[in-house]
């Protein structure tokens, strides 16, 4: 694996969370400095699981759609998870959430809105 980086897969949802949370947060502290932290903080940590996927914690949940998931904070903005799941060659990112959500039902497909 030497020279070459690990394959980062992101879901069209991780793609819409990851943009949904850096605007809320560029909102709520009112400068775009905010966002563009989260951005650069959820790039890292992207790149951190790609190298080490199975650093995360499993998820744990049964059923078939959530074998293998694991999360892990943001870094710098540990109230937001990533769920991934390693995969050849690299990570598939699943979903970017806060973690006082009612994640299992999100994770589950019970909740598509952001």
């Amino acid at each position: 694996m030497a020279g070459k980086e690990p394959a980062i897969v992101k879901s069209r949802l991780a793609v819409r969370d990851v943009v949904e949370i850096a605007d809320y947060l560029a909102t709520l502290r009112t400068s775009l400095e905010a966002g563009h932290r989260f951005y650069d903080a959820v790039d890292r940590t992207f790149r951190r699981l790609a190298r080490m996927p199975r650093i995360g914690s499993l998820w744990g949940d049964e059923g078939p759609d959530l074998e293998e998931v694991r999360f892990f904070p943001v870094t710098r903005f540990r109230r937001y998870l990533v769920f991934y799941r390693p995969v050849e060659g690299g990570i598939e990112i699943l979903r970017v959430l806060h973690g006082a959500r009612d994640l299992r039902r999100i994770l589950r497909g019970g909740d598509d809105e952001g």
